[in-house]
């Protein structure tokens, strides 16, 4: 792949990041939600209030790797915890789930919106209206008191802040002792902070882009169209298994899931500053940093992609008991391998065809979209006089015959 070809894919791949990102009004609108739920929850008089309970943002929409659904219909998924300082000595998960749940249906509008009356298995999911598509899941947790204070050091610092300070003690209702355990230390732990601070240190490629870190993980962060290479690869990647398991021939419940596919990407990622390379570097490794690791508990190797900041954690845990997880995982590497090398010695065939082979990675309307933004920005190129046509091949670039400007009469 030369150095021209790989420019034009890095610019066309870049574009089509950005179609795959939220709209800066679908954020706003989503930020706007959850500081409202927030705001009703710790409000005086709500039996939370004594606890500081706040609402943070986790997973996709904190990492900034948050991609649309292919259908404009479907929701939006957005992941949040609700984090108190403290709780009452004899609750349980079960209390501070049912104190969150009644909370919310003490407001008319909440509890209308409620997914399930009874909660999931650990969050409460609310629904928003067909013209949001959106909706979010608030995960009742319990942390230390000094954590508020430990994660607002810890983004601008990465270096000197333990992740294990950042966990949380979260409710799950398939727990044994769910309904029993008052000491939180014994209930199930989890660490979506501390993952993020592990992700935006494989993330970050150069000490000038440092200054952005509180931002990205600010629950009111401005928006963004600026990513860095790891976060666009995993939008592309999220997509590529989200068209490929669209399809009738699979069972989309058992698709590769979003976190085996962060940190193996999180894992591999080299540094690379050109999308191109990035990608190219990422799915050529992901296959080789799943592990084989023997299962003493069950007296068998069992597949394993560990839990960055917590290694006793395999989020492929599924696998062993659900074989069609694993074998489609490995069925969407086989696919993704494929079409890399597709990409890399389509060099010459022409924008049509190019359009053409992305669309069946990426889905149509959105690769579409991408050229149609790919080929306005050349045109303003041209006109700047900034743009020449590589031989053969259909591309614009800085080097290769002058592209002449037209005028309005659309003569030469």
């Amino acid at each position: 792949m030369t150095n021209y070809y790989k420019n034009e894919i890095t610019e066309i791949l870049e574009t089509l990041g950005q179609k795959l990102d939220i709209s800066e009004t679908q954020y706003y609108a989503a930020v706007k939600s959850y500081e409202a739920v927030g705001n009703w929850l710790s409000k005086e008089g709500s039996a939370l209030y004594p606890y500081n309970p706040r609402i943070i943002p986790q997973g996709s929409f904190m990492l900034g790797t948050i991609v649309k659904p292919i259908d404009d219909d479907d929701d939006i998924d957005i992941d949040l915890v609700c984090k108190l300082e403290d709780k009452p000595s004899y609750w349980t998960q079960k209390h501070l789930k049912e104190a969150i749940g009644d909370r919310l249906k003490e407001h008319t509008t909440y509890e209308s919106m409620l997914e399930d009356k009874n909660g999931g298995r650990r969050c409460w999911t609310l629904e928003y209206s067909e013209d949001a598509n959106y909706h979010l899941d608030v995960l009742p947790s319990v942390s230390d008191e000094n954590f508020t204070k430990l994660f607002s050091q810890t983004f601008n610092n990465l270096q000197d802040i333990n992740v294990e300070e950042l966990a949380i003690r979260i409710t799950d209702n398939e727990e044994s002792n769910y309904a029993t355990e008052t000491d939180v230390y014994w209930w199930m732990k989890s660490n979506p902070f501390g993952y993020a601070k592990w992700f935006y240190q494989r993330a970050i490629y150069s000490s000038t882009k440092l200054y952005a870190l509180s931002e990205s993980v600010d629950p009111v962060r401005p928006y963004s169209k600026e990513k860095m290479p790891l976060q666009r690869v995993i939008q592309l990647l999220k997509r590529h298994r989200d068209i490929m398991f669209s399809s009738d021939e699979y069972n989309s419940e058992n698709r590769p899931i979003s976190i085996i596919i962060t940190t193996l990407a999180s894992r591999a990622y080299n540094k690379s500053e050109n999308l191109v390379d990035a990608y190219t570097n990422i799915v050529s490794k992901m296959r080789s940093l799943i592990e084989n690791k023997f299962n003493h508990k069950n007296s068998r190797y069992e597949k394993w992609v560990s839990n960055p900041v917590n290694n006793e954690e395999n989020f492929a845990d599924k696998w062993p008991d659900t074989p069609q997880k694993e074998e489609y995982f490995y069925l969407w590497l086989d696919k993704l391998e494929e079409d890399l090398a597709k990409l890399k010695t389509s060099e010459g065939i022409g924008l049509h065809r190019l359009n053409e082979s992305l669309s069946a990675q990426y889905g149509n309307k959105t690769v579409n979209l991408a050229f149609e933004t790919y080929g306005e920005n050349n045109r303003k190129l041209r006109e700047s006089g900034q743009r020449r046509m590589a031989n053969n091949t259909g591309f614009l670039g800085a080097v290769g015959t002058p592209v002449p400007n037209h005028n309005f009469e659309g003569k030469l």
